[in-house]
């Protein structure tokens, strides 16, 4: 999540741009904030190092989310409405897995598994100079044997299937040869998709598969006024946005589970409007359920900040 107080967009984005500096740093001080990254880049070189973190310590399944709203759309997934936007969001996956090969000190192979075989071909071409082994999900053979480490990129709900048949094979090969399982990394993956029509036996299965994966690194931007965020070890947290400190944002709520739901739009009033207009929370920890018109009211506020830019 940007913070500069500056107007960074051109640069702000670029997978490769250095962090903006901050104006007023020194005056702040130390600020729970802090830990929020300054530029894509800067969340993509946070992710690759909490992603090695967590397989340093024997996390063999790890996931990571980088949803900008300026390349995701919530319901459909990648979205490109700027020249460049496509090329921008294929590098995203690169300068992840070269941060995350320097991150583990690696110098053994690293598979890059994409959505579908025209997207491999395209960037097999492109990226000439990779010091990484590109395939796609609807390969015979994805992953070769020496392969040490698999990356999965941005599988999306055609490719549900195939992504979860190539854990499952891997799995099952480590089982069968007696050796340690490989890690495998799922990045901006989007199996369950609201523009999807999906039975409710397929997206429990695919809800039961992710499961098995940790969260490394998860930056969800809230509409526009604030986000959640989490890095490997540390717990889940939400922020909204100063008020009268454009660019900073303050820190509501640690959790040690993912803040979601209900429970998120709980904390989100609160922090905003005050107790009163959060709703009631009951014994069980549930938000009672407010009348008809405070509900028709809630929807409309809702839609206000669906999701989170990153500029500033």
């Amino acid at each position: 999540m940007a913070r500069a107080t500056t107007d960074e967009s051109a640069t702000q984005f670029d997978v490769n741009a250095a962090p903006v500096p901050m104006d007023n740093n020194e005056e702040l001080g130390p600020r729970d904030d802090d830990v929020l990254p300054n530029s894509l880049a800067d969340s993509i070189d946070q992710a690759a190092k909490a992603t090695a973190e967590a397989i340093q310590r024997g996390n063999m399944r790890c996931q990571v989310e980088l949803h900008l709203p300026e390349f995701w759309d919530p319901i459909s997934g990648p979205i490109f409405p700027n020249r460049g936007d496509q090329e921008r969001f294929w590098r995203m996956t690169r300068r992840f897995l070269e941060q995350l090969a320097l991150s583990l000190n690696s110098s053994g192979y690293i598979r890059a598994v994409y959505p579908d075989a025209g997207v491999a071909a395209m960037l097999s071409h492109q990226w000439a100079d990779r010091q990484f082994n590109i395939s796609s999900l609807n390969d015979r053979k994805p992953v070769d044997a020496d392969d040490d480490l698999v990356v999965i990129a941005c599988a999306d709900p055609p490719g549900a299937e195939e992504c979860m048949r190539l854990v499952r094979t891997m799995s099952e090969q480590a089982e069968t040869e007696g050796a340690m399982e490989r890690p495998i990394v799922l990045f901006n993956q989007r199996l369950s998709s609201g523009d999807v029509g999906l039975g409710l036996n397929s997206r429990r299965i695919r809800s039961q598969f992710l499961q098995k994966f940790t969260v490394t690194y998860s930056l969800r931007p809230i509409g526009d006024i604030g986000s959640v965020y989490r890095r490997y070890p540390e717990q889940w947290k939400v922020f909204v946005e100063e008020e009268n400190l454009p660019g900073r944002y303050r820190l509501i709520k640690e959790s040690a589970t993912r803040p979601q739901g209900e429970m998120l739009d709980y904390m989100i009033r609160e922090a905003l409007e005050g107790p009163a207009a959060a709703g009631e929370v009951g014994p069980d920890g549930q938000v009672k359920q407010p009348g008809l018109l405070s509900q028709l009211v809630r929807t409309v506020g809702s839609l206000s900040y669906f999701m989170k830019s990153l500029k500033n």
